[in-house]
Order: structure tokens, then C-alpha cells, then sequence
């Protein structure tokens, strides 16, 4: 084991139960207890035992992930002393990342992620649809031709891996791009479930309002580089990463970039994702399969992959 990388879900990841039994140890029951002070005092409530309907609500699913990724993270580092070489996270995630590398506490973290939900609730009706078999630059060039064309509101908001892309806008743009990426190639362009048209110049305004709020909090210098979102880049100093979190909202999530940054870049040989689903490791696995991969989403795999780790550390 040579390099590692932590990383942290985005929305979508959610589902009614997660983190339940985080909550049941005293570190678990202390971000929870963090966050329902903070966000919501129903936010555990939702989280734990739904509605699914409410859960699947931004002002809601947005801290309850959250949350859930630092309370996956705290208490494995309470059973294993294994430490990052890099930390990242996909959209929402990078606040658990900036958290991990001790950027920003708990409490700002969640004061942080109820203001960006807020914002991000309230942004302009818009739609996203997931494109499956074309590579990001295929679906820059169709992107951009109909922008220039039509001036109607539309972007590449997620680089998820090279065969998988999300593009965010308008309705109407959303569906009339759709077919153009089918008569591209595309195998599919999937509608998502969601009110927003998040990473996108819809979400403009809830950037500023949220970079201006951002200026009220102290960020730290990170003790393990974050490579950021919005560039892919190695972030530490605190200042530069308060910056691009501000930015990260209506610009484009360089995942795809991001992991090749962490693993051909950065040499890590091992990822672990902090929180809800396996989302994350499914998109490393796709694109380096050689990578091992671990998720720490409940007691039970918390348990198992401390104990593979810290065996692997004793015999290293």
C-alpha cells in the first residue's frame, strides 16, 4: 500500500436508513447531534427513517450525506491510524474532504452545507440528464454548438468518468441537447430526479449569495492536499480553497479529471470512500481497475475494512 485517497459522495448517494448506527456510538451521535442543531432538528429524523420524499429534498439531502460521510469518517479514525495522501470529494463531498483535511470544522461544515442547500433549493427551475456513451469532449463540442446557436442556458455540469456525463440547463435545452447527443452517439441520456440545474450558470446568482457568505469563515491551510472540483487541482492553502468552494456551485465538477489527477498524477494505489453508496469507487473501478478499493458506509464495513487496513499496516 503506497498512496491512499479519501473521498466523499455527492447528492444522490442518500437513502432512508444511512448512518443509523453511526449515531449509536457517541462520535456518530455527536455530528448528528452537530448538524440537527445547525440544519434541522428533524435532520436526523429524515435521515434515519425518512420520508424518501423528503430526504430526496436539497435542503434535506445535502447536510444528512454530509453528515453522514463525517460521522464514516471519525469513527474510522478512531480504529485505524491509516492517513491520506490526497483527499477529494464529488461535488457536496468536497466539504467532507475539506473537512478531513482540517480546513473547516464540524461546525462550520455544517453551517456551511444548510446555507449552500438553502441556496440551492431556492435556485431557478432546471433540468439534468446523465449521457452514457460519449466522452466529455464529444459532449463539450455538441454542448457548445447548440449554446452558440440557440443562447438558451446549458452546460456540462458533472465529468464523471469517460463514458459518463451530465449536462445541466434549462428544460427545454436539456431535452433538445438530449437528442442531438443521441444522434452523437450517445447509448442513453438518462433524465436525473432533480429540481435543479446544479453546476450550471442557472445556479449564478446562489454562487455569489453563497460566496459572500463565505467570507465570514476562517479557512485553514490543509494538513493533506484536496484536489478541488472545479479544477482538479492540488489545493492547501486555505484561502484558495475557500475561493473555489465558492466557485463550485455553477462550474462544472472535474471528476473525471480528478481521478486521473489522484491516481496517475499522485501515484495512490488505494481509495476509500467516506459515506452513502458506492458511487464514488464505482467510478475509479471503471476507469483503473487495478486500483483497490474500499467503502466505509456502515458499522459493518467500518469494521471490516479497519481490520483489513490496520493488518496490512502491521505487516507493511
Amino acid at each position: 500500500m503506497s498512496k491512499v485517497a479519501f473521498v466523499f459522495p455527492g447528492q444522490g448517494s442518500q437513502s432512508v436508513g444511512m448512518g443509523r448506527d453511526f449515531a449509536e456510538t457517541p462520535t456518530g451521535r455527536n455530528v448528528y447531534e452537530t448538524f440537527d442543531r445547525i440544519v434541522a432538528p428533524n435532520l436526523s429524523q429524515v435521515c434515519f427513517e425518512g420520508p424518501e420524499t423528503e430526504l430526496r429534498r436539497t435542503l434535506y439531502t445535502q447536510p444528512a450525506i454530509l453528515a453522514t460521510a463525517i460521522a464514516a469518517l471519525d469513527l474510522f479514525r478512531e480504529k485505524c491510524r491509516l492517513q491520506p495522501s490526497v483527499l477529494a470529494g464529488h461535488s457536496l463531498g468536497e466539504y467532507g474532504a475539506l473537512y478531513a483535511a482540517g480546513v473547516i470544522s464540524l461546525e462550520a461544515a455544517a453551517q456551511l452545507v444548510k446555507r449552500r442547500s438553502e441556496l440551492m433549493e431556492a435556485a431557478p427551475t432546471g433540468a439534468m440528464s446523465a449521457v452514457l456513451g460519449l466522452d466529455g469532449d464529444a459532449v463539450d463540442a455538441v454542448v457548445a454548438a447548440y449554446r452558440q446557436a440557440s443562447q438558451s442556458v446549458i452546460a456540462v455540469a458533472n465529468y464523471n468518468t469517460d463514458g459518463q456525463v451530465v449536462i445541466s440547463g434549462t428544460p427545454q435545452a436539456v431535452e433538445e441537447v438530449s437528442v442531438k447527443l443521441k444522434e452523437a452517439g450517445a447509448k442513453r441520456v438518462m433524465p436525473l430526479p432533480v429540481g435543479g440545474a446544479f453546476h450550471s450558470p442557472l445556479m449564478t446568482p446562489a454562487a455569489e449569495s453563497f460566496a459572500g457568505y463565505l467570507s465570514d469563515f476562517t479557512f485553514e491551510n490543509a494538513a493533506v492536499p484536496v484536489i478541488t472540483n472545479v479544477d482538479a487541482a492540488l489545493t492547501t492553502a486555505g484561502p484558495e480553497a475557500q475561493k473555489k468552494l465558492g466557485q463550485q456551485i455553477d462550474h462544472s465538477v472535474r471528476w473525471t479529471q480528478t481521478m486521473t489527477r489522484m491516481i496517475q498524477a499522485e501515484g495512490v494505489d488505494t481509495v476509500i470512500e467516506f459515506g452513502p453508496g458506492k458511487v464514488l469507487t464505482g467510478m475509479v473501478k471503471k476507469m483503473f481497475p487495478d486500483v483497490h478499493i474500499y467503502n466505509v458506509l456502515d458499522m459493518a464495513s467500518l469494521e471490516a475494512v479497519s481490520a483489513e487496513l490496520n493488518a496490512a499496516l502491521v505487516s507493511a
